[in-house]
């Protein structure tokens, strides 16, 4: 999963037309996560939420799902969307570090799963930090690419996460807080 995710921050960098060390080197031994989620069938799907709306605070998020339940949407121009499941793919996410390191080119998505009533759904995720220095911010090679100016406050990496944690807890976009 760590080789994937260099993979995709590669192409990604050679994109935005930056030298790839400069977007790969974020992710490099950096920390990286796990989870295994199972939503059981629920009779009454219409009254829970499988995970409540949110953008994932890291920098790359990889999802494999194991059946073809349907379940996981995006939030795209307000609009909820279903995102299909395609068996042995991975749905990538770009989580909101990542938006901060490419100054805004890639955002973030907001994504939240619903119950279904008659079967299961589980799905493998990997979480993958990045940052430079200690800092999240972003990387000065998009910056001076375009003589863009920075849409992101620079932050501590630690209160960065503690400052996400606490927006997951109210329901807001920590991200939110750290535009110029």
């Amino acid at each position: 999963m760590t080789k994937l995710a260099m993979r995709i921050a590669s192409i990604m960098a050679t994109d935005l037309g930056v030298d790839q060390e400069a977007l790969v080197g974020a992710f490099r031994d950096k920390q990286q996560s796990m989870a295994i989620h199972h939503y059981p069938p629920c009779r009454h799907p219409d009254k829970v939420i499988g995970i409540t709306p949110h953008s994932d605070g890291l920098g790359l998020t990889l999802l494999l799902q194991l059946d073809d339940t349907p379940g996981l949407q995006i939030r795209k121009d307000g609009r909820w969307l279903p995102v299909r499941p395609r068996p042995g793919t991975f749905i990538i996410n770009v989580a909101d570090i990542l938006e901060v390191l490419t100054n805004g080119a890639y955002k973030s998505v907001e994504h939240s799963v619903l119950a279904d009533a008659e079967n299961g759904r589980t799905t493998i995720v990997t979480f993958h930090e990045a940052y430079g220095d200690g800092m999240v911010k972003t990387i000065p090679e998009v910056l001076k690419l375009d003589g863009a100016e920075a849409r992101y406050k620079s932050i501590e990496r630690l209160e960065y996460i503690k400052g996400n944690f606490v927006a997951l807890s109210e329901g807001t976009r920590f991200l939110e807080s750290l535009k110029i």
